[in-house]
């Protein structure tokens, strides 16, 4: 078990802003910040992330919680998991109660990482010389060198490292030989490039061969330090470069990340071995970068030039496509002294949106009128998923450069948008509108406890109609509960003080003894005279409301 002490350190250091964006993109809106729910399908953000709360609340599916829930639901951990993960996203140090194999994951990492440098050799060397790579590029990017397998495991063996986290780190592999577990090393005789997160831990590893093998590149395998899928090689090194210039370089490979840092582009990163996805939008949206993708000149590159644009594009993202020709990349223009040139081309890549539609018009032969159509179907597709006011401005290029005549590209109307979502917009009711004074009610405790005494004097959970349920969870003081935590994120709701906080209760009541006196009437199992005298006694408690006096009421029950 992990010592309370230990968690209570953790939650001092979370920073639920920084812990969601890890996943998801959250942009700022007044003073909350909002995203498409991770939890549910959706295309208008409802996800609210109140940094100064540390609480989130999803107003589409009602999930909320902290910084420990959403890892616990968005990685589907256990409690005592998400804290781990926690920890060493914060690199806070975990006491345990009973001490257990806890080895730690990092040092596992940072002692490979100070192998694989010791055993850089004259071969290794040649060839970082050969690609034209620096002793201080080197040394930067703690280049290292994978010796043979037996060396590997013996030196592992040596140093008592338990082979086992080995394994689950991707340092090693394993298979059966002859009804026996056999260990190997995952990445031999390979240039070795440490990747680190963003929080600049050593999570894995990537080889580059020199020895003829099959595959030129590997990575580490997933584990859970390493997804590649979120990561971009390099971003530690970039990161503030990335923020003084708002501007992020993405190449394809590690090379060519290393040879733009050399040449003074040091707000370059790249890709591990996959095409850039939505789990990679988080990082990118740190700082708000222009984002230019620095892609290889063939047909492979092309493609993932192609669904990169789209999805950054789509993402509402500033940036463009640098593409390069004659078989070079950013790596070989670096060796060959081509910096100014490459200055160029990061200074004018072709701006996404136009990459992405140049990209589909290629495909058709425009000069047959089905293909024709076709093409013109694909880009109103993709162009449909952007704003409104970017469709209007890419109406005329695409009806240039298709030839046609202008009112056939069918954009979305903003107009006609606003006027369905309006009419479909319910309109304020009663009991919408005293919702919303008993959600200021229980928003106005909530943040301010003190008050809580003041309201009990006058309200009881029957009195709520709408949110009684909330009311009885702070009653409990269920504090993190979904609806508390919805109704404390919610900025409509403004909370009131003290004196302020008495007309809302006088709402309240109103509505209470009114609907009583209404129930009062149709109510046949009362005598005459009984009802007559309950009749009078709601009479006076609603005139006295009305003239804004908050006075303590007997119970009915008594009356």
């Amino acid at each position: 078990m992990i010592q309370q002490q230990s968690i209570d350190a953790l939650k001092n250091q979370l920073d639920i802003l920084e812990v969601i964006s890890h996943y998801i993109e959250v942009k700022k809106m007044g003073s909350s910040y909002k995203a498409c729910c991770p939890f549910h399908q959706e295309k208008t953000p409802s996800f609210v992330v109140n940094a100064n709360k540390g609480f989130y609340h999803c107003f589409g599916c009602g999930v909320s919680g902290d910084s420990i829930k959403f890892v616990m639901e968005y990685e589907k951990l256990s409690y005592i998991e998400a804290i781990e993960k926690l920890a060493q996203f914060y690199n806070v140090h975990l006491e345990y109660a009973q001490k257990t194999q806890n080895n730690d994951s990092y040092k596992i990492m940072d002692f490979m990482n100070h192998y694989y440098q010791t055993m850089l050799n004259s071969e290794v060397e040649s060839y970082l010389k050969e690609r034209g790579i620096t002793m201080e590029t080197k040394t930067r990017f703690e280049l290292g060198y994978a010796p043979q397998n037996h060396e590997i495991m013996a030196y592992l063996q040596r140093n008592m490292v338990n082979l086992q986290d080995a394994l689950n780190l991707g340092i090693l592999g394993e298979d059966i030989e002859n009804g026996v577990k056999r260990y190997y090393a995952r990445l031999v005789q390979r240039l070795i490039f440490p990747i680190r997160s963003a929080q600049n831990k050593i999570i894995g590893f990537g080889g580059r061969t020199l020895a003829n093998r099959h595959a030129k590149y590997i990575n580490s395998p997933q584990t859970k330090l390493f997804n590649k899928s979120q990561i971009l090689y390099g971003y530690p090194q970039a990161k503030e470069s990335i923020y003084r210039l708002e501007e992020v370089i993405i190449t394809e490979g590690y090379l060519d990340t290393l040879m733009l840092h050399q040449a003074g582009f040091t707000n370059a990163v790249a890709t591990l071995g996959t095409a850039l996805t939505k789990e990679h939008l988080p990082l990118l949206a740190k700082g708000n970068p222009k984002i230019i993708l620095a892609f290889d000149g063939d047909k492979a590159g092309m493609q993932a030039a192609f669904k990169a644009a789209m999805l950054l594009s789509i993402a509402n993202k500033q940036g463009g496509v640098v593409l390069f020709d004659g078989g070079l990349d950013p790596a070989d223009m670096v060796k060959n002294g081509a910096i100014e040139e490459l200055k160029s081309l990061f200074d004018a890549p072709i701006p996404l949106i136009d990459y992405v539609l140049e990209s589909i018009l290629k495909r058709y032969d425009l000069q047959n009128a089905v293909q024709k159509d076709s093409c013109l179907k694909e880009s109103l597709e993709y162009l449909h998923q952007l704003s409104p006011v970017i469709q209007e401005e890419y109406k005329i290029w695409l009806a240039r450069r298709l030839a046609l005549p202008v009112h056939l590209i069918q954009v979305t109307k903003q107009q006609a948008y606003n006027k369905s979502t309006i009419k479909n917009v319910p309109q304020p009711t009663q009991e919408s509108f005293y919702g919303l004074v008993e959600k200021i009610i229980i928003k106005s405790v909530l943040e301010n406890m003190e008050l809580l005494e003041f309201v009990l004097d006058y309200l009881e959970p029957k009195m709520f109609h709408t949110q009684r349920e909330a009311y009885e969870k702070l009653l409990k003081n269920e504090l993190e509960d979904s609806l508390l935590i919805g109704i404390l994120l919610d900025e409509r709701i403004k909370p009131q003080d003290k004196e302020h906080l008495k007309q809302q209760i006088i709402m309240v009541l109103y509505q209470h003894y009114d609907q009583k006196r209404k129930e009062l009437l149709h109510d046949n199992g009362l005598s005459l005279r009984e009802k007559s005298f309950l009749l009078r006694k709601y009479q006076k408690y609603l005139e006295d409301l009305k003239k804004g006096d908050l006075l303590l009421y007997e119970s009915t029950s008594v009356i």
